[in-house]
């Protein structure tokens, strides 16, 4: 097939982008002919008509039209010798002589040569006789046309693209194809669409495409998806493959095409039509694909359907929105057929099933089922009025070869393919009897609560009990009842009587104790967003009679977070989904705030971590920047009054949460499925409208706040994000209400809106900072209003952490430190107002430890620390200021501080564990302990029981002696806590006890230590084991003890180790866990047995120690005596069985051996072969699997990781046929990997029907 001609070139010389176009053209006839080019430069388009060479070229080999070596290429117009003249004569006058040596001159001219007395190669003989030029060639038209028949794929772009004279049928390029197909849709396709989540399949197609000749096939649904996914995985592909595929690809379609191109080769074909009849002559020179389908696809790879989310990409970049496309994705049942209905540019062909469509009825009206399930199979035969199920099957077997089929399976899995598509072609079919059955199928379904499947239940893939209906099912009737209510007027249904809204709705108010009881929409589950989009009216009418007359019982819905911890939601999620896909509906709107807003009254914990809650849904719903409604705004604020009106205290928390926030956020709430609610002319959200909904949240909420102190503090919180006209209102407001509530200390709202002053002024330069003007009014009205106590003004060095000094220098190393700043607010005080004041001051900070703190800093006097220790045990003091100032005061003044302390002091004090907390903070040294010990047994007892710390800078009989005080308050676990590096200075007898009394005390220690006690106890057994001088078996009794919370500790335990040693100790420990079959009655067990049971399974469980293995290398006489002796002492009590899985276990975490190509090591094998159980075996292939332990997986990946398990364990196999009972149990364990990828490809497939 001659794409392009002489006389074509010719017509194209004479275009005025001849020259940009044509070289463009060699670019790609070179790079189709060499593999190995060193330098390519053909500058195109607009470079093209830059001074230069048109081409400049370096390759090893000489091939066709391309010489060896570097070439320099100029492109003419106008044949004859003259022009190949004056071009060799211009390009060699202009060309260094040395140049020219190791280049070949290239021309090329479309026209042909017309000079009958010179041919070509006497030219070329001529000009290299100069011996100016290395070489010298010339390609006329006659040979570009030549050039091109060899590449027709490029001939077919350039007929096509430049010439527009290329032929009609028979043969495409991919971007003819491309342009073909993908505008049959409106909008245009998208690549992306095709490919979705599918780019594994493309890059493995890419790779045949570039492989050697050969035909292969792909099956899919249709020939067309076949070829339009393999056109867009080319045109995805990367620059360099894109351009090398896209200039040797051809879709071929008519045999004479096929016959045409049969002898080409580095040709690429995608065989369609009547040229699939030979495809096996075109794959003897070039790859060849070609599409199977029906019966034919599942014999060889399949194209498998896209996910609806990995095709939303697709649609977002055609001009949809992310709900829109996944929409669409979900209407069109991610097949490209159906998709071309719904979003067709031309008239499509109904599908082959539509005459079949009386039929179906029953199975369409469904939508989908689990034929694993009894109580699914019923429905679907009363749905059709048959006598048994197996009918239906029987009619719907003969649709699954039609490439259009109206329904999907996927194992037990039955669904309709494309609900709203199907409902088209069949909803006017529907009669009186059809959707009588239909309310009563939805009736029976939705009319009982879901079950949960028993445990001795056999498993099925729908997840459900064996009385109860799938979620297919329900999904699938919930979506019928949407489709008969949005989309009727699109299959043209009538209903006598009654128009198809009041159906739905009928149908709706026919179930079970609808209106009267919460349980009647609890029952709807999953599906309660979608029988509300589809019968909103009576959904609200039955929400706003129960709130009205039983709103306590409604409170149900609401469960804790620790009733539904790792189990389903709480129920009231479902009802807020479901009135946010209602509130999109302007006429529904204020009904469903409302409710809304009364469900908030019944909230237990509106403030739950868990953003699900009602007044959430209400703030999304009507936030003024995105609001979740097409309703315009003045219904919006409309809705504002009413919530007010109806629940005032949710009304003021909307308010507060709609009150602008710095980085602000919104939730998108759940969309309508169906129904397109969207105005003709949609709101526009411009600044001034949000600026006008801030207006009128500020309005209501400062009426809502009146003289509330802790309402009032939210705005002080909102000024930075208010626009000046509200913050102006907020600080008349502020400036009322702080008039008319003066105190000497100020109000919790002039601290607050003074805090807010210094905030901003610190961090003035922030892009969240109010500017200096905004700041001098916030300072002049807390001047206004500045209490008349001056301790008000000292305070805030005490309020925070890091209070706010100066400027903030984001540049800084460190922040500021605020000590010296209270250092000098104190000695202020004490200069001022004495000692008094320092109490005083201490009683109105809100952080009195940063006071404590700094005591020790201030020049006191010896009679103002005694006077500041006396007023620091009034009963209104801070708690902890007493520790502070006794324990400064001994750092300042000594022994001269202990003299009068018990005089001064203690005597006033009758407690003693107060007595002994305020002489915590004294040195911890034998001079304390003297004094702690006169002051009697009582506070000496309190005090060791409230010491912190051990004196780890101490010598080591002083640490000794506080450790012995501890012990003999019963604080050996906090001794462990307290010890860190000091355990070596302490007598390995002395940690063993300390471990064995801590051991009764862990419930405490965890109280005071939290999660690093573990970390305590492991430092002492790891010191412990590195010393000589303490058993084995001491220290792994301590272990074992300890083992609960030991469990995470990454350090090997001694146990272990001891287990794989003394198999008398494995028995014991098994023992201590399973029930012997010898047992003749059921053993009554105590709280100790139960713990130790608990311990003894932890340890089995970590016990993967390989008796025999050292250094990689199983001794396999070692092994083999522990499991003989292992499983004689199993058996003598009567643990036989139990005692071969365990030990079947531990052979399972062998190592390979790196020596041997396969697993497990020979010693287990020979072992295994030896002991000759079917238990050892069990044990082994169970922990086979278990041991793969967490993992993960992506969305819809199907069985791949199992696989490669299955393949694994097949190699090793095949690898142990010396040890038959091995091989025979490596073979069943890779069987079984292949059944858990089997259903995981399953599940897969299940998963993309819905997501």
């Amino acid at each position: 097939m001659q794409w392009i001609d002489v006389r074509a070139l010719e017509t194209w010389a004479t275009f005025l982008n001849a020259r940009e176009m044509v070289m463009a053209m060699l670019a790609d006839l070179i790079r189709m002919t060499i593999d190995d080019a060193s330098r390519f430069r053909f500058p195109s388009g607009e470079a093209s008509q830059l001074r230069g060479w048109d081409g400049d070229l370096e390759t090893t080999e000489a091939k066709g039209f391309v010489p060896a070596g570097k070439s320099k290429w100029e492109f003419g117009t106008g044949p004859g010798a003259s022009k190949a003249n004056s071009d060799y004569n211009k390009r060699t006058g202009q060309t260094p002589a040395a140049e020219m040596a190791e280049n070949t001159l290239v021309l090329v001219n479309l026209g042909s040569w017309d000079t009958p007395t010179k041919k070509i190669p006497e030219w070329e003989h001529d000009r290299r006789q100069e011996g100016k030029w290395r070489d010298v060639k010339y390609i006329d038209g006659a040979q570009l046309v030549q050039w091109l028949q060899d590449h027709p794929a490029i001939a077919a772009r350039y007929a096509r693209n430049v010439l527009k004279n290329a032929p009609q049928d028979g043969a495409l390029s991919t971007d003819e194809y491309w342009d073909e197909f993908s505008t049959q849709f409106n909008p245009q396709l998208s690549e992306k669409v095709v490919i979705a989540d599918r780019k594994q399949a493309a890059d493995a197609l890419i790779a045949k495409l570039l492989g050697q000749p050969e035909s292969f096939m792909l099956g899919a649904e249709t020939s067309e998806e076949v070829i339009a996914f393999a056109v867009a995985a080319i045109r995805s592909a990367e620059p360099a493959v894109r351009e090398s595929l896209e200039s040797r690809t051809l879709i071929v379609r008519s045999e004479a095409a096929a016959r045409f191109l049969a002898m080409h080769t580095k040709m690429v074909f995608l065989a369609t039509g009547a040229a699939e009849a030979l495809v096996g002559v075109l794959a003897k020179h070039c790859p060849v694909l070609s599409a199977a389908t029906g019966a034919q696809a599942k014999r060889g790879p399949m194209l498998n359907r896209p996910t609806a989310s990995g095709m939303v990409p697709g649609f977002v970049e055609m001009g949809l929105d992310h709900g829109q496309g996944y929409e669409l994705a979900h209407r069109c049942g991610r097949s490209l057929i159906i998709l071309k209905r719904l979003i067709r540019n031309a008239p499509v062909a109904e599908p082959v099933w539509v005459s079949q469509a009386p039929i179906l009825k029953p199975v369409l009206l469904a939508g989908g089922w689990s034929s694993d399930l009894a109580a699914d199979c019923e429905v679907l035969k009363e749905l059709g009025g048959h006598v048994n199920y197996g009918s239906i099957e029987a009619a719907l077997m003969p649709t699954l070869g039609i490439p259009d089929r109206p329904v999907d399976r996927e194992a037990d899995v039955w669904q309709v393919r494309a609900p709203v598509d199907a409902f088209y072609f069949y909803g006017c079919q529907l009669t009186e009897e059809d959707l009588t059955r239909l309310r009563d199928a939805i009736v029976k379904v939705f009319g009982k609560q879901p079950e949960q499947p028993s445990r001795g239940q056999k498993f099925n893939l729908a997840k459900a009990a064996t009385s109860d209906h799938s979620g297919w099912l329900r999904d699938g009737l919930a979506l019928t009842l949407l489709i008969i209510a949005s989309m009727h007027k699109v299959a043209d249904l009538h209903i006598k009587g009654r128009s198809p809204q009041q159906y739905v709705d009928d149908v709706i108010n026919a179930l079970p104790d609808w209106g009267k009881s919460h349980h009647s929409i609890v029952r709807l589950g999953d599906q309660t967003a979608l029988l509300a989009e589809a019968a909103p009216n009576p959904f609200l009418t039955a929400l706003e009679s129960m709130l009205e007359g039983a709103p306590e019982l409604v409170t149900q819905i609401f469960e804790s977070e620790r009733d539904r911890f790792f189990g389903p939601s709480s129920p009231h999620v479902h009802f807020l989904w479901a009135l946010e896909a209602i509130a999109w509906d302007p006429r529904y709107l204020n009904r469903a705030v409302v409710v809304l807003a009364k469900l908030g009254q019944l909230d237990p914990d509106p403030d739950s971590n868990h953003v699900n809650r009602p007044i959430n849904s209400l703030r999304d719903i009507l936030l003024g920047w995105s609001p979740n409604t097409y309703a315009f705004q003045p219904q919006r604020i409309a809705c504002l009054d009413a919530v007010l009106a109806a629940c005032p205290s949710v009304g003021w928390q909307l308010l507060k949460k709609l009150l602008p926030r710095l980085h602000d956020s919104s939730s998108p709430t759940l969309h309508p499925k169906l129904r397109d609610l969207a105005p003709k002319q949609p709101e526009e959200i411009t600044f001034g409208l949000v600026w006008d909904f801030e207006i009128a949240v500020v309005d209501r909420a400062l009426i809502a706040a009146g003289d509330d102190e802790s309402r009032i503090d939210v705005f002080v919180e909102a000024m930075g994000q208010l626009q000046p006209q509200n913050r102006a209102k907020v600080l008349a407001h502020i400036d009322s209400y702080l008039a008319a509530h003066q105190t000497a200390e100020g109000s919790a709202i002039w601290h607050a809106l003074k805090d807010e002053a210094a905030r901003n002024e610190h961090f003035g330069d922030s892009d969240w900072a109010l500017n200096g003007e905004e700041v001098s009014a916030l300072k002049i009205l807390v001047e206004r209003h500045r209490p008349t106590d001056p301790l008000v003004s000292d305070r805030h060095a005490f309020d925070d952490w890091t209070p706010h000094i100066g400027k903030y220098d984001p540049n800084a190393e460190v922040l500021d430190d605020a000590t010296a700043l209270r250092k000098e607010v104190i000695q202020r005080v004490l200069v001022r107002d004495g000692v008094l004041g320092i109490l005083k001051l201490a009683k109105m900070v809100k952080l009195p430890d940063l006071l404590g703190q700094i005591l020790g800093e201030v020049p006191f006097t010896i009679e103002q620390m005694i006077e500041l220790m006396q007023g620091a045990l009034e009963p209104d003091a801070p708690p902890s200021l007493s520790y502070y100032v006794s324990s400064s005061g001994f750092e300042k003044f000594g022994d001269q501080w202990k003299d009068i302390f018990h005089d001064r002091v203690l005597s006033r004090v009758e407690d003693s564990s107060v007595k002994a907390k305020l002489l915590l903070g004294w040195s911890a040294t034998p001079s304390t302990w003297d004094y702690v010990e006169a002051l009697g047994s009582e506070v000496r007892d309190q005090y060791w029981r409230h010491m912190g710390r051990l004196p780890l800078e101490s010598p080591v009989d002083d640490l000794l002696f506080s450790v012995d005080q501890l012990r003999r308050v019963e604080r050996d676990i906090d001794v462990l806590c307290m010890l860190h590096k000091r355990s070596a200075d302490l007598p390995s007898n002395l940690l063993v006890d300390l471990l064995a009394k801590g051991a009764r005390q862990v419930s405490d220690g965890i109280k005071r230590h939290g999660n690093m006690l573990s970390y305590y106890i492991a430092l002492t057994l790891k010191e412990l084991r590195t010393r000589g001088d303490t058993e084995k078996l001491e220290i792994a009794r301590w272990e074992y003890a300890y083992l609960p919370i030991l469990r995470d500790d990454h350090e090997p335990l001694m146990i272990y180790s001891l287990l794989a040693s003394d198999p008398k100790m494995f028995v014991d420990v098994l023992s201590h866990v399973f029930k012997s079959k010898k047992a003749t009655e059921e053993p009554v067990l105590s709280d100790e047995m139960k713990a130790r049971a608990k311990i003894s399974y932890v340890v089995l469980s970590a016990f993967t120690n390989v008796p025999g293995l050292r250094d990689g290398k199983i001794d396999v006489g070692e092994l083999s005596n522990w499991v003989t002796e292992a499983r004689q002492l199993a058996a003598e009590k009567g643990l036989d069985e139990i005692g071969d899985q365990r030990i079947g276990f531990v052979l399972a975490h062998a190592p390979q051996d790196t020596e041997e190509a396969f697993w497990p090591p020979s010693p287990v094998c020979q072992v295994i072969e030896t002991a000759a159980s079917v238990q050892i075996e069990r044990g082994f292939a169970i922990e086979c699997f278990n041991k793969r332990g967490v993992f993960g997986k992506g969305i819809n990946e199907g069985g791949d990781q199992e696989r490669r398990f299955a393949e694994t364990y097949k190699g090793w196999a095949d690898a142990t046929r010396n040890f038959p009972r091995t091989s025979v149990m490596l073979t069943e364990i890779s069987d079984n990997w292949d059944r858990h990828a089997e259903r995981a490809d399953v599940e897969a497939e299940q998963s993309k029907l819905k997501h």
